[in-house]
């Protein structure tokens, strides 16, 4: 970005600390600043603002960010408190906002709305309580003056705008043009703060997949170990493990295919979450098999109780889109303490579960 366009001093002269130019390099300088240094769009855009009403002459400007509907929201207001409380959050329709762009004048990348072109007061979120004139060099209170602020695709992501010249006169073409930079740093401002966010979005959801089964949104093994390893310094004095596998869910593929056997797995999983504690981590860690951890004092008890209620609930006849189904399930538990091998305890509960699957399967003499 170059800003020799913005000073223009005859040569010989001398540019004093409170001549409007410096002053309006100056606060573009501070914009550019936190445009590149910071993410965070609302502390950008309100100094955005605060360097228009600064730089520009004007006492108001505000940034109007676009939303998915086309409609504008003001997310950033300088030029007093009272204006911002009465502004922030204001929402412009669509269909308002081209209006007004249609009845603009084009100066240069701005658009300036012209009272004298009849424009309706219905068009408008707020007037400013001024005194109209009918000097054509002097601001109307229904006089609009707008920047765009566009993407590099040429997408229009929000609109700055002014109001309340200091003179009281429309602008001149330095006012213009040092609007129209600022423009340019609150849409790149916009595009950061986005980019970020898609970033960010991206970033949340490789870790949940790193974590998670994909099937049904329980932990994996990765997010399973994690948790265990936690558990010492959670001050957690005792962990009991629950190992649950389905019994008869290979029927349910076999007979209604795999999207049966998918929905059986989801819908086990939300009944398993239902009846256990929130601070309970439950992880599906094979095709049908369960492993839950519970912390607590009582786990002697607290234990096969958990065990009964995971029986019955699976026991429930699964309606689900493909029909209905019925399985069960075997589980086995082993308590432990905090920090001690944890593989030694699924081992213990694992072969408690596989005792309990061969009882239920034994034949009756």
């Amino acid at each position: 970005m170059h800003y020799g366009r913005l000073i223009t001093v005859a040569k010989g002269a001398r540019v004093t600390a409170s001549d409007p130019q410096l002053q309006a390099l100056r606060a573009l300088h501070a914009v550019t600043k936190r445009v590149h240094a910071s993410l965070d769009l609302t502390q950008t855009l309100d100094a955005v603002a605060s360097g228009v009403v600064e730089a520009s002459g004007f006492g108001l400007a505000a940034v109007n960010l676009a939303e998915e509907n086309g409609d504008y929201t003001t997310v950033a207001v300088a030029g007093s408190d009272d204006l911002r409380r009465e502004l922030l959050g204001m929402r412009g329709s669509a269909e308002n906002w081209r209006e007004l762009f249609r009845r603009a004048e084009r100066w240069g990348s701005l658009y300036f709305v012209d009272h004298r072109n009849g424009v309706p007061e219905s068009l408008y979120v707020w007037v400013p309580d001024i005194e109209p004139t009918d000097d054509p060099e002097l601001w109307h209170p229904l006089d609009c003056l707008f920047a765009p602020l566009m993407a590099p695709s040429g997408e229009w992501v929000g609109v700055l705008s002014v109001d309340l010249p200091h003179d009281g006169r429309r602008p001149d073409a330095q006012q213009q043009e040092i609007l129209a930079f600022f423009a340019e740093h609150a849409a790149i401002a916009i595009q950061h703060a986005r980019l970020h966010s898609q970033l960010e979005r991206s970033q949340a959801a490789a870790e949940y997949a790193a974590t998670h089964d994909s099937l049904t949104g329980l932990a994996n093994r990765s997010l399973l170990k994690t948790s265990i390893e936690a558990l010492p310094g959670r001050g957690a004095p005792h962990v009991g493990v629950l190992v649950v596998d389905l019994d008869g869910f290979k029927k349910v593929n076999d007979a209604a295919g795999h999207e049966a056997g998918d929905e059986v797995l989801r819908i086990v999983a939300q009944r398993l979450q239902h009846h256990l504690r929130p601070a309970d981590v439950l992880a599906r860690t094979g095709g049908d098999e369960f492993v839950a951890v519970l912390t607590g004092e009582d786990l002697s008890r607290a234990l096969p109780e958990a065990a009964q209620r995971l029986r019955e609930a699976i026991r429930e006849p699964i309606c689900g889109r493909t029909g209905v189904y019925r399985i069960g399930a075997s589980v086995g538990y082993a308590i432990g303490r905090a920090g001690e091998d944890f593989s030694r305890l699924v081992a213990t509960a694992d072969a408690e579960m596989y005792r309990e699957k061969r009882r239920a399967n034994a034949p009756v003499s």
